[in-house]
């Protein structure tokens, strides 16, 4: 009898200190997906100030804006090759996105080039989105408002806007011509992160 109740205490003692199992969260149905712009071996525009480009500094925003909720965004990176923008969108397709985010920056042959713009392609939900983002982005960068610009077919932007399936937008926050516009958005690159992501959550 005794040996029966040390047994029943111990398992007792063994079941109220093992940790309660706690259910695990789905995660969200409604996701964006942020595509960084050009790939590895053809990075893009490069900064005028510190020489980083297009891939490199687009990837970091693109891990900052996705770290502020993880699970509702996919980052996806383009790779080098035939068929590039269509293997990036293929993927935007099969991540189940409700849309999709392609970041790059601006550059131009003249150095006082300066401002914040988003491409889109022409339908009422990439307008939608690109209204909430380049807002978020203009106020967080204090930069000139360049608008949205809709691409026509063989113009930059105008494929990957129209790859996939999911309304597609294509952002260019500065120009990295621009010295000033650069200082501006290392300054602000939170507010920049945080502010795409309110956006995104706006537009969800």
């Amino acid at each position: 009898m005794l040996k029966w109740l040390l047994s029943l205490l111990a398992g007792g003692l063994r079941s109220s200190n093992a940790p309660p199992h706690l259910p695990s969260r789905p995660l969200p149905t409604r996701r964006i997906a942020l595509v960084v712009g050009h790939n590895p071996r053809a990075q893009g525009a490069v900064r005028v100030t510190d020489g980083r480009t297009e891939y490199d500094w687009c990837g970091a925003l693109a891990e900052q804006v996705a770290a502020l909720e993880p699970g509702r965004y996919v980052v996806i990176r383009r790779t080098p090759g035939a068929g590039e923008i269509a293997r990036a969108y293929a993927e935007v397709d099969a991540s189940g996105a409700t849309a999709s985010v392609e970041l790059h920056f601006n550059s131009f042959s003249t150095p006082s080039a300066t401002g914040t713009e988003t491409l889109i392609s022409g339908s009422a939900a990439s307008r939608r989105l690109a209204t909430l983002v380049q807002a978020e982005m203009v106020a967080a960068l204090g930069l000139r408002d360049r608008g949205l610009k809709q691409t026509a077919p063989k113009q930059g932007g105008h494929a990957a806007l129209n790859a996939g399936r999911p309304p597609a937008i294509l952002i260019e926050p500065y120009f990295g011509s621009n010295r000033a516009d650069c200082e501006a958005a290392d300054r602000s690159l939170p507010a920049l992160a945080a502010g795409i992501h309110r956006a995104c959550l706006a537009y969800l």
